[in-house]
């Protein structure tokens, strides 16, 4: 069940947006919808393992168990990621933010990059790793292994009920020797479609035994 969230104000006429205090759903998802349907630029703030970190860019979609993003790397859009809709602390969409949607709308941004062109179902993580790996796209998963945040990137090899097997690749482009299995509840956050995964699958290469 979702928690709520409430409108505070903070200094320099910022606001966050926080899920633990008492306001509808309803009024929630909306304020979400209200995100997508205008395109506005927001910055999400998660913990993590105990340590805080931040998401900047557009929501392109929800359900009721995920967010679709697409990222910002300043100004450009570099890929996507899923989380949990009940996996983040707050969302904030102030007058930075919005002094950064300008941007990106001067710059031509918003009508040339933005969005996903191919369909992709909010509905678990098996259906939503089951159709990118139909796309051939490479992900980036990080997920909770005994409290730490673990990083795998490479193909998707095998999506099970509640598991999928990754062929990792190290920095100078070698894949492990094995494929490496995660179970989709300790998913923390998956990205694809970035210019570095992007870009590097052509330069990979097999282990040499």
């Amino acid at each position: 069940m979702l928690v709520a969230i409430h409108c505070f104000p903070v200094p320099i006429s910022m606001k966050r947006i926080h899920m633990k205090d008492q306001v509808k759903i309803k009024e929630y998802n909306l304020m979400l919808q209200n995100y997508i349907d205008k395109r506005s630029f927001v910055k999400i703030f998660r913990t993590v393992c105990g340590k805080e970190e931040t998401l900047s860019g557009f929501i392109l979609g929800m359900s009721r168990n995920f967010l679709f993003l697409q990222l910002d790397d300043e100004f450009v859009l570099d890929g996507y990621a899923v989380i949990r809709l009940d996996d983040f602390d707050s969302i904030r969409h102030s007058s930075y933010e919005r002094t950064q949607r300008k941007i990106f709308a001067a710059e031509g941004l918003l009508a040339d990059g933005y969005g996903f062109e191919k369909p992709l179902p909010l509905t678990n993580w098996g259906d939503i790793l089951k159709t990118l790996k139909s796309y051939d796209i490479h992900v980036i998963i990080e997920n909770i292994s005994n409290g730490e945040l673990d990083f795998w990137i490479g193909p998707i090899k095998r999506v099970a009920s509640k598991s999928v097997s990754i062929h990792n690749y190290d920095p100078n482009g070698t894949f492990d020797e094995n494929v490496t299995l995660l179970k989709m509840d300790t998913i923390s956050i998956l990205k694809f479609g970035d210019r570095y995964s992007t870009i590097f699958r052509k330069y990979l290469k097999k282990r040499n035994n």
